[in-house]
């Protein structure tokens, strides 16, 4: 009987190591959410910026995948905040996924870990961007002009279609971006640090 279980103990224990190196989500560095934050507020002001200059007054989803790949340009821009290259991936209820792309693909592979997401909290007129240890910063927009334009649109469409109502955030404790320090395992630097 002991025989036995020792082996159910030896097989449980090599299915947790199978599971935690394989299969578990890949935990990576802590994100500076400020820089988060003032780089997703930033390209979409620029992008919106474009869609305006060439009429477009509905964004279209490849423009919304245009607008991702946008905004892993500017995330990995310099002076760079991240040790790896971040990838941007928009799931299905608008939500911007940040992820470690180590191969700089712009494609999430099973190796690449999340670092952070970005929702849009428009009840609250603010994006919140949240890391992997559940802590998050917003930054509020003043009036509701910005989150009027057509990329915005898509996406506010995008969460509605998903069941996320505009309410859904009240309830989200955040910290604001004028009140928001980086951990110490982030790294400083960044378009607010330039200014």
């Amino acid at each position: 009987m002991f025989g036995k279980l020792k082996g159910i103990v030896i097989i449980g224990v090599l299915g947790f190591v199978a599971y935690s190196v394989f299969l578990s989500p890949k935990s990576e560095q802590t994100a500076d959410l400020g820089q988060v934050l003032d780089r997703t507020e930033f390209t979409i002001a620029k992008y919106q910026e474009y869609l305006d200059a060439n009429s477009i007054t509905e964004a279209s989803n490849e423009q919304v995948d245009e607008f991702a790949g946008y905004l892993a340009q500017v995330m990995n821009s310099d002076p760079k905040f991240y040790d790896k290259p971040l990838g941007i991936e928009i799931e299905s209820d608008a939500k911007f996924l940040g992820f470690a792309d180590a191969n700089a693909n712009n494609v999430r592979d099973t190796d690449e870990g999340e670092v952070f997401t970005i929702e849009i909290d428009e009840a609250n007129n603010r994006l919140i961007a949240t890391d992997t240890t559940g802590e998050s910063a917003g930054l509020r927009f003043s009036g509701a002009g910005f989150l009027a334009g057509a990329l915005l649109g898509n996406l506010l469409s995008r969460q509605r279609s998903a069941g996320i109502k505009a309410s859904s955030f009240n309830n989200r404790s955040v910290t604001p971006r004028t009140s928001y320090a980086a951990p110490r395992s982030s790294r400083s630097g960044g378009l607010r640090a330039g200014k």
